[in-house]
């Protein structure tokens, strides 16, 4: 089966600036192509015809006089004032000389016209030389008296220093280029700005961003000011609002848990007590997922170590979970503290609540680290693992019903972590344990930003 072309979409740059570059680099080049070949076929080709026609016409004119007169009378034809204006050198040979090259370079083009009218115009033509002597071309014809050998200045025959325009031209182009692409790099640099603070953003950090360029790139920036502005306003109102719903709540669950504590053993108190702990759990994982990554600071880590620690954590615990690194991985990254480790647990609990046991693979590919934590469990169908990682949501259908209090916001806290570090969370097939596999990605960035 033949391989499919590419389209043209595929061969494109990917990149505004790239493609910015084609849209004033391709009319150039083809302006230059098309001057190129225009002035090729009028100035070499017709301005180069038409002087080698006008001096093999008085060439002619000699020859023809030669014809007419004895061969004692040839010095006198050959030293005429018309060979003389023209720079004529006319003999004539016994023989064809021996010359190893003949013709024109395959580069000379004015040498190929000349060729060619050479060919045309010269009566009893026999052959030319045009590379022995650049400033001169030679040819042989066949007369009365015999081989007549006529040397012509190339100047008479063809424009000289005829490329200079096209090189002007190049070098003109060369410089509006330039100049264009430092015009198109200045009116793309707000833009990549603006990328890189919506980026940053994201990850849940406010970089300083000033709006600049041209009116729609600074209305673009100005309304993702007001925006983050916005976004800002409303996060600190919700910090505001679930500190004072974490100690209101808290009170009273707390007056209960005393009045408990006076209040005799029987099965109805172990059941409050009971229920007053899964409702603090509940509040804890509301306040967690609704509070994200808010105050977490970034610090280098390493995060091999890190996946060790909370292994060897659960293995005191008497969780059966084996931990393996498949490549080599860096010894430091920056990592929002406390975050990936918690986003990690989240996984890992889940892996061994619904499992008996757990194993957790680390490893990098050039520019991303990847942690699998895999399980031995019921696992998920493929057709519910995008709507597993929403919050609230319990597939309690494919997951068993008896273990653990859960509200559904483990594997959503997970990937909002995930994503404020510009990676990503895969839930997939087992290949090890037969369970669910739950894979991380995370960009590696070895440095503290700036």
């Amino acid at each position: 089966m033949p391989t499919p072309l590419p389209s043209i979409k595929s061969i494109l740059p990917r990149s505004f600036f790239g493609r910015a570059v084609l849209i004033v680099v391709v009319p150039i080049l083809l302006i230059q192509i098309v001057l190129s070949v225009v002035f090729v076929q009028r100035h070499y080709e017709r301005v180069t015809q038409q002087m080698t026609g006008g001096v093999l016409d008085a060439v002619a004119v000699i020859i023809a006089r030669s014809n007419t007169l004895p061969a004692s009378d040839l010095d006198a034809v050959f030293e005429t004032d018309l060979a003389r204006a023209l720079e004529l050198d006319l003999a004539i040979l016994q023989a064809l000389p021996d010359v190893t090259v003949s013709g024109a370079a395959w580069y000379d083009l004015a040498g190929q016209e000349i060729l060619a009218v050479l060919r045309k115009d010269v009566p009893g033509y026999l052959g030319a030389v045009l590379r022995n002597d650049p400033d001169r071309a030679v040819f042989w014809a066949q007369t009365k008296h015999g081989l007549l050998q006529v040397s012509i200045p190339r100047n008479r025959l063809a424009p000289t220093n005829s490329h200079q325009l096209l090189v002007l031209v190049f070098l003109a182009s060369l410089v509006l280029v330039t100049i264009a692409l430092q015009y198109l790099r200045l009116q793309i640099r707000p833009i990549r700005r603006l990328g890189a603070a919506a980026e940053a953003y994201g990850r849940g950090q406010s970089v300083q961003l000033r709006a600049s360029g041209a009116r729609e790139i600074r209305a673009a920036a100005l309304a993702f000011i007001d925006m983050r502005n916005r976004l800002e306003r409303q996060n600190a109102q919700r910090k505001m609002m679930l500190s004072g719903l974490g100690h209101d709540m808290r009170t009273p669950l707390t007056r209960m848990r005393l009045m408990l504590s006076m209040a005799e053993l029987s099965e109805d108190r172990e059941a409050l007590e009971t229920e007053i702990a899964h409702l603090e759990t509940l509040l804890n994982s509301f306040l967690d997922y609704a509070r994200g990554e808010e105050g977490a600071r970034l610090v280098a880590m390493d995060p091999a170590q890190l996946v060790a620690d909370l292994v060897a954590r659960y293995h005191s615990a008497g969780g059966k979970v084996e931990m393996r690194v498949s490549s080599p991985v860096p010894r430091k990254m920056v990592l929002r503290e406390g975050q990936v480790e918690r986003a990690l647990d989240n996984v890992l609990g889940n892996a061994l609540e619904y499992g008996e046991a757990a194993q957790v693979e680390i490893s990098a590919d050039q520019d991303i680290l990847t942690i699998a934590v895999e399980d031995d469990g019921p696992g998920i169908a493929p057709a519910d693992r995008a709507r597993v990682c929403e919050p609230f949501v319990r597939l309690d259908q494919s997951r068993n019903q008896n273990v653990g209090a859960h509200v559904g916001l483990g594997l959503a806290i997970a990937q909002d972590i995930l994503r404020a570090h510009g990676g990503k969370m895969l839930l997939t097939d087992g290949q090890s344990l037969g369970g669910l596999r739950v894979v991380l990605q995370l960009p590696i960035e070895p440095e503290l930003p700036a």
